[in-house]
């Protein structure tokens, strides 16, 4: 599978991404709406920026029509969906692709991309070990517990 060239990483601040889908809802006349899931997998898709200088421009044309045939071949691409950026296997959707040059001599390539998320390479038990640590310890618990132990906890023994 192509991987997308070096150097062409899209920028972290245009970045974003939708919501999985899978989940049906059905209006219920005078009462909370039902909601039900359709299907437990699926891909979301990931709105991506390049600003590419002209160099980058050319590798990236050339990689786009001639390697991944204007987004028809998945490809590897470096993705955060949500653990980090870590490869992952898109397409370009259709009719989402734009190249515009700035006042300088960059160009910006914007499309949107479908990929799986890297959630679903753990299971639902090891997603409950996560939820849970991260409950008991979390960002700020973790750290004070470490710290209380560094330096309380282990002055109480005698080095002499």
């Amino acid at each position: 599978m192509p991987t997308l060239p070096a150097g062409l990483t899209p920028t972290v601040a245009a970045y974003s991404h939708g919501g999985p889908g899978g989940v049906m809802r059905t209006e219920v006349a005078g009462g909370a709406p039902r909601y039900a899931l359709d299907y437990g997998r699926g891909v979301q898709q990931f709105n991506v920026t390049l600003v590419l200088d002209k160099l980058k421009f050319s590798v990236w044309t050339a990689f786009f029509h001639h390697i991944i045939l204007k987004g028809a071949v998945t490809f590897d691409m470096p993705l955060d969906s949500g653990f980090g950026t870590d490869l992952h296997a898109v397409n370009i959707v259709p009719g989402t692709y734009s190249a515009t040059r700035t006042g300088g001599t960059a160009m910006v390539v914007a499309f949107a991309v479908e990929a799986e998320s890297k959630v679903y390479d753990m299971t639902a038990s090891d997603a409950v070990v996560l939820i849970d640590v991260y409950s008991a310890y979390g960002d700020d618990k973790l750290l004070a517990r470490l710290a209380q132990f560094a330096n309380v906890d282990t002055n109480v023994l005698d080095f002499e």
